[in-house]
């Protein structure tokens, strides 16, 4: 079960992990949890115990994730993610290009 907690911050410090976190497609959240097991468990490799955050991370198939979990499809995995404050996991690059030349090509026509 998920708690939510306060924690004080000075607000620069806020601001560049806002930041940082839109950078790297994340969440302030995922960050914490992420620092908080691996000072806690340094032996242990939070994404490789997690389905939920390797796909996240990119590092495990849609298909494979609702496996792993047990549940029922996509949407339940969408849910997870969402319940986790987790992001979704980023397109390979190629996909990401061949969306951005589509993108240009569609634009070019208008």
């Amino acid at each position: 079960m998920l708690k939510n907690t306060t924690m004080n911050l000075p607000e620069d410090l806020l601001a560049r992990v806002k930041a940082y976190a839109a950078e790297h497609r994340t969440t302030m959240t995922a960050i914490v949890r992420e620092h908080f097991e691996a000072i806690t468990e340094p032996d242990k490799e939070p994404v490789a115990d997690d389905p939920l955050l390797a796909y996240s991370k990119g590092l495990l198939s849609r298909q494979e994730a609702v496996r792993r979990l047990g549940l029922r499809d996509y949407a339940d995995l969408l849910v997870a993610l969402g319940d986790a404050d987790l992001p979704m996991p980023l397109p390979p690059a190629h996909e990401i290009e061949n969306q951005a030349a589509t993108f240009v090509r569609l634009w070019r026509m208008g």
